[in-house]
């Protein structure tokens, strides 16, 4: 059984401010909380941005997302997408 640990401040800042600039309009990152919807009232990511808010997640950590990290799971908030990234370093490591 897995059990969960706090996401990395690193990561869940870069996806922060990696989503607000993807946001239309773009937002504030340092206003956006962890639980922040994606597609709600401040952000505004649909699932076209979202591919490419992740593309600019892995350049700016470093931290390549597999394919098959994304199998299954839906993403809903900024946590979310700071965990993947998360569970990602960790594998490569």
């Amino acid at each position: 059984m897995q059990h969960a640990h706090p996401t990395s401040t690193r990561f869940t800042t870069v996806v922060k401010k990696v989503a607000a600039a993807a946001s239309e309009p773009p937002v504030d990152p340092d206003g956006l909380r962890d639980d922040e919807p994606l597609n709600g009232d401040r952000l505004n990511i649909n699932s076209l941005t979202l591919i490419s808010l992740l593309v600019q997640i892995e350049e700016e950590t470093g931290v390549f997302l597999s394919d098959e990290l994304f199998v299954g799971r839906s993403f809903t908030t900024v946590a979310d997408i700071a965990a993947i990234v998360e569970q990602s370093s960790e594998a490569a490591a």
